[in-house]
């Protein structure tokens, strides 16, 4: 792993680490616990023989977790429900999402709910769903607490397992500290113990999906194996029909966690308001952050020049609207909103980081810079706003990349990799 990659997400480090020293004990302790006690499941069923041979054409699936939108389910789920490998899926989750052939959602009780706690609730839910519908594969995104217990209802029904490594590294790399999932980031400690200790839990894992090849390459490292990248699919013709004036230079999609570094942007559109006066920037996404990163715009003069949308179900819109795409964060997987804004042919600025050189390439369907430059940042920009040529030449090459990261391009790995 690279030495800018292992310090992603210092910023959720150090907020972790003004818990007070009880709870950061506490969230320790459970956290070995939960390792421990699924490691004993584990044991206890490996006598249970995997399913096969029972239907060889389509497999039957569940899934739980902390679903963002409608698009991700798009992106992640559609792919699988739309190949030939697929005879059913069932989504375990805190709400009804996008409607789609093949998918059955199912909301734990919200009583249960409450006693319990979400994460539980899904659980259990989750094993019921598997033992009543004879489940071949049982997945979970994020490892941290979902692909843990995935793998542990897969074991205990005799079904396969499926970890979807969705964040990277990030969701390893010292315990989990710097993954964002509470209990573990509670922890406040880059704990390498823990680190070896959920490596070594992932390899008791049946099949392992990144999201990208750094993100495989480190879990090879680990000598972790059957791992594949399959960073989801867009389903191109939702865009098809959108085609209007662009009304925005710049667009920023991002929940607004620290990680992803809205202040980082804000200083670019500052120093690019010097060669600019006029520019014209979106932050799309919501969070408990808004207000503070409302207040950080008007501090550096930006109110005429940035506009914040907030939460929205409507991201496309925003993207269609939009000249250049960019990415300021510390750490990422492979964004779903990058993988869209190729598709719609927005050349991408982004942090060099995570698994983002497998859409970016730099130079030809966008830039990637190092995350501190900011002057660097401000020269890429300046020169896709100011040179229509290069700007149209990268739009182009970015949409050419994009055809491998398409609904059918996504449908075809589940097809070899379930095959």
């Amino acid at each position: 792993m690279e030495e800018q990659e292992y310090t992603v997400q210092k910023s959720r480090l150090i907020e972790s680490q003004k818990n007070t020293f009880f709870k950061k004990l506490l969230s320790r302790f459970l956290i070995y616990q939960i390792i421990r006690v699924s490691n004993l499941i584990t044991i206890l069923f490996s006598y249970k023989n995997k399913k096969t041979g029972e239907s060889p054409n389509k497999k039957k699936f569940v899934f739980m977790g902390r679903f963002e939108s409608d698009n991700w389910i798009a992106a992640h789920i559609k792919p699988l429900a739309k190949s030939n490998v697929c005879e059913h899926i069932w989504i375990v989750a805190d709400k009804k999402m996008l409607e789609i052939e093949n998918v059955t959602y199912v909301t734990p009780s919200p009583i249960i709910q409450k006693i319990f706690g979400s994460i539980s609730a899904r659980t259990y839910t989750a094993y019921r769903v598997t033992k009543r519908n004879n489940v071949d594969y049982v997945g979970g995104f994020h490892l941290l607490l979902n692909g843990i217990f995935a793998n542990v209802i897969a074991r205990m029904n005799a079904a396969k397992s499926i970890y979807f490594c969705v964040g990277g590294w990030s969701e390893i790399v010292g315990g989990g500290v710097y993954s964002g999932t509470p209990i573990f980031k509670d922890s406040g400690k880059h704990d390498c113990i823990l680190e070896e200790r959920l490596i070594s839990y992932i390899k008791t894992v049946d099949l392992v999906v990144t999201m990208g090849n750094k993100a495989k390459s480190y879990l090879e490292n680990k000598q972790v194996k059957n791992v594949v990248v399959n960073p989801g699919g867009i389903d191109k013709s939702v865009f098809e029909n959108f085609s209007r004036e662009k009304s925005s230079d710049l667009i920023l999609v991002a929940r607004l966690d620290p990680v992803k570094r809205v202040d980082r942007f804000l200083i670019i559109v500052e120093q690019l308001k010097l060669k600019l006066p006029n520019i014209s920037a979106l932050v799309v996404g919501g969070g408990n952050r808004l207000k503070e990163y409302e207040l950080l715009s008007q501090q550096l003069g930006l109110d005429k020049n940035v506009t914040f949308t907030g939460a929205t179900v409507d991201v496309t819109s925003h993207l269609v609207d939009s000249r250049v795409f960019v990415l300021t964060s510390d750490s990422e997987g492979l964004p779903l909103s990058c993988m869209e804004a190729a598709t719609l042919g927005l050349p991408i600025i982004a942090s060099d980081i995570g698994d983002l050189s497998d859409l970016i390439e730099s130079g030809k369907t966008g830039y990637l810079i190092n995350k501190e430059d900011i002057s660097e940042f401000v020269d890429k920009l300046y020169l896709l706003l100011t040179n229509k040529k290069l700007a149209e030449r990268v739009s182009l090459d970015a949409l050419h990349k994009s055809e491998k990261f398409t609904l059918q391009a996504a449908s075809m790995i589940w097809e070899k990799v379930i095959n």
